[in-house]
């Protein structure tokens, strides 16, 4: 597997297409959004022992078998503005795609979160610009400047412009009336069978003057595409011996007909992987067992340390804050669904039980 060569190839929408969209549909971007009232979110301890701080959501949203979270990102410095992912159960034959939440916990004790729906620009039977729900599992979310990827599985990156949120006129949606069309796709190639790579999860590594930039709430404009960031990419699997984890290179990512290779790709043994960040050359792992807390691996190469049971069970994506001082991931199954922070200098200095694990 260390020989095949994956890469992204970028793909772009119908030129215009968006701005037709746009001119039915007005823009409101996160700064839009944030104005609407929301729907509140209700902060807590979370049973974690790797917990600092978090929330659940409102009832439904924390009972509702129709959707799973999946990833979770930073929208700002300040971690006041976050964003999570989630995708849609098939009922009676359809589904109604992915999702998005912005969360807004300016007010910590007071957060609010608002939906947006993920969806593709297309064009209706009058060849009209029209929205179709998009069916991705959007296992993770990493952003750069006002770029958001979602990781897409076997498919790579699917890219949006939170700049381009809109609130639909008419009756919306699926009862969505905020959508967010996507604005590029960068595709995975290479490989085949069982060597193809999944893109279970995304998150951001930043170089030594790299930046997230700014997406909302007072936004800047800066696309964060520093030569020294990354993002890291990686593969859930069953198996005990774990899957594949990797790295992109942020400065090739447009949407160029020149591919941009995933480097770097290995295979710690890590079983069950949901997500990964890496902080100053540290890589931080989450790993699930069913209904059992999850674990949190810490390490690189070939020397880990497995924190078994330190988080809640369900864990899914991670991001770490631009100052690499907090993670942020959240947990997927009804009745148990928390969105949490952790402090990484804590895992990365307790000792725990090493593991020696050779990657492929």
């Amino acid at each position: 597997m260390g020989t095949i060569r994956y890469e992204l190839r970028g793909e772009s929408p119908e030129e215009g297409l968006i701005d037709e969209l746009a001119a039915v549909h007005p823009r409101i971007g996160v700064e839009g959004l944030l104005r609407r009232r929301g729907i509140r979110a209700w902060p807590g301890r979370v049973p974690a022992k790797a917990a600092v701080e978090g929330f659940r959501w409102g009832l439904f949203d924390s009972w509702t078998p129709r959707w799973w979270p999946q990833g979770v990102e930073v929208l700002d410095d300040n971690e006041g503005l976050l964003v999570v992912s989630w995708f849609a159960q098939t009922r009676r034959g359809s589904s109604q795609g992915a999702r998005i939440s912005v969360v807004d916990r300016r007010d910590p004790a007071r957060p609010r979160y608002h939906h947006v729906l993920l969806v593709e620009p297309t064009r209706d039977s009058e060849r009209k610009a029209a929205v179709a729900p998009i069916q991705v599992h959007a296992g993770g979310l990493a952003r750069l400047g006002h770029r958001l990827y979602a990781a897409a599985t076997f498919g790579g990156l699917r890219v949006f412009d939170l700049r381009d949120i809109m609130q639909l006129t008419g009756r919306g949606l699926f009862g969505y009336r905020c959508v967010l069309p996507q604005s590029g796709h960068q595709r995975l190639h290479g490989g085949h069978g069982d060597e193809r790579m999944r893109f279970s999860f995304v998150s951001v590594e930043r170089g030594a003057t790299g930046g997230r930039g700014s997406a909302g709430g007072g936004a800047g404009t800066g696309e964060g595409t520093d030569g020294g960031d990354h993002l890291i990419i990686g593969e859930f699997g069953p198996h005990q011996t774990g899957r594949r984890l990797g790295r992109i290179p942020v400065a090739g990512l447009t949407p160029s007909a020149e591919p941009t290779a995933v480097t770097e790709v290995h295979e710690p043994g890590i079983p069950r992987m949901q997500g990964a960040a890496v902080i100053d050359g540290t890589w931080f792992v989450s790993a699930s067992n069913g209904l059992k807390p999850g674990d949190l691996w810490v390490g690189s190469g070939a020397s880990w340390t497995c924190h078994r049971g330190v988080l809640p069970p369900g864990p899914e994506d991670l991001c770490a804050t631009a100052d690499g001082r907090r993670l942020w991931s959240l947990c997927e199954y009804p009745r148990r669904r928390w969105v949490y922070a952790m402090d990484p200098a804590r895992w990365r200095e307790l000792p725990g039980p090493a593991v020696d694990v050779t990657p492929a």
